[in-house]
């Protein structure tokens, strides 16, 4: 069944690499509507980080995944029985990061038939793009998996998004918030510290990976900027831009992979965070629709957490150096709950809004 022209292919491999587009083509395979025939793949392209899949499966289903890590995987499904029987059918995809629709509906000379139209879902099972460009399979229909991991000669094939990364760390928090213990309050404060400092290094990790992604994801970053933002005066002058596209080349990674592995952009900086997602994209975080108190909150939580690494995971007070004329904060089950709603409102909204760039 996979006969689809390399010309149709080559279309669809150059469009799908883009957070939102359409693709239509003829296609066809006397066989199609053989239930005797096993399921089978009838397409499958990944493009950066984007994936694109048309499958027919053994229940005589049409079933088209869009998956990216933005987005995750999603499924838009139809039956063959609602279509009329045909050699050739019309096929037409559209995905954006608000959705997914197949249309579907056969071709016969001298009629015009209707499409048969479905919208995507959430996938019980998941597609990512490893680094090696192969297609891996997640979970399926009653089977969960959650935080996946490979690796090959130590160098990473296939990692959490960064949205899946996030969820697990605040899962981590609510579950190491359930033990219990005899020593009373003092359990409480190293357990909401421990939780504090996880938190921002999830935030960390989160702002990184979703940084990175973007990049994969066809947004075109604005290298440029980000390196007249963050490297000094002489080095630009020296030429810095050139220097790191050879050594970008030479270690076998995109230039913007390169820099942030550079550590240049501390991402457990707000500001930083800021200034990075600014240049290199154009968000600003000021526009984005967080609550006023929003940044201000996190900064403290952030800053609390410098103190519980570097002084002691079992610190009594977290801003005992501004007490008077600050009230008192303290370890506490209530902040951690806080903290967590925070961080929350800031990663939807900014995941949210990298969802609506486009190239």
């Amino acid at each position: 069944m996979n006969n689809v022209s390399p010309e149709i292919l080559a279309q669809i491999k150059s469009a799908i690499c883009r957070p939102e587009g359409t693709v239509t083509f003829d296609y066809t395979c006397p066989e199609l509507f053989d239930n005797s025939v096993n399921a089978t793949k009838i397409i499958e392209i990944p493009s950066g980080e984007h994936l694109f899949l048309l499958e027919r499966d053994k229940n005589l289903f049409i079933n088209f995944y869009h998956s990216s890590p933005g987005t995750g995987t999603r499924v838009a499904s139809i039956n063959l029985a609602d279509i009329e029987k045909s050699d050739s059918l019309f096929f037409a995809f559209v995905w954006s990061p608000n959705g997914i629709r197949l249309h579907l509906g056969p071709k016969i000379k001298g009629q015009n038939t209707e499409l048969v139209v479905a919208v995507g879902i959430p996938s019980a099972k998941t597609f990512r793009v490893g680094k090696d460009g192969a297609v891996y399979q997640i979970g399926d229909h009653s089977v969960q998996v959650s935080g996946i991991s490979m690796y090959r000669e130590g160098q990473p094939v296939l990692l959490p998004t960064a949205l899946d990364a996030w969820k697990e760390t605040v899962s981590s928090i609510k579950l190491l918030a359930t033990g219990k213990s005899s020593e009373g309050y003092m359990y409480e404060s190293v357990v909401s510290n421990l939780s504090l400092a996880i938190l921002v290094t999830g935030f960390e990790a989160y702002s990184k990976k979703r940084f990175l992604e973007l990049d994969m994801e066809g947004i075109v970053p604005n290298i440029g900027e980000l390196i007249n933002s963050f490297f000094p005066k002489r080095e630009r002058d020296i030429g810095i831009n050139e220097t790191l596209k050879l050594e970008a080349t030479e270690a076998q990674k995109s230039l913007l992979a390169y820099i942030v592995n550079k550590g240049v952009i501390n991402f457990q900086n707000i500001d930083n965070c800021k200034r990075a997602f600014n240049k290199c994209y154009g968000i600003k975080f000021g526009e984005m629709g967080l609550s006023n108190n929003c940044l201000g909150s996190l900064k403290k939580i952030i800053k609390y957490r410098h103190k519980i690494i570097h002084v002691s995971p079992s610190i009594g007070m977290l801003n005992q150096e501004n007490v008077p004329p600050e009230e008192p904060v303290f370890p506490k089950k209530e902040l951690v709950e806080s903290a967590i709603e925070n961080f929350n409102e800031f990663i939807d909204v900014l995941h949210k809004s990298t969802l609506e760039l486009r190239p």
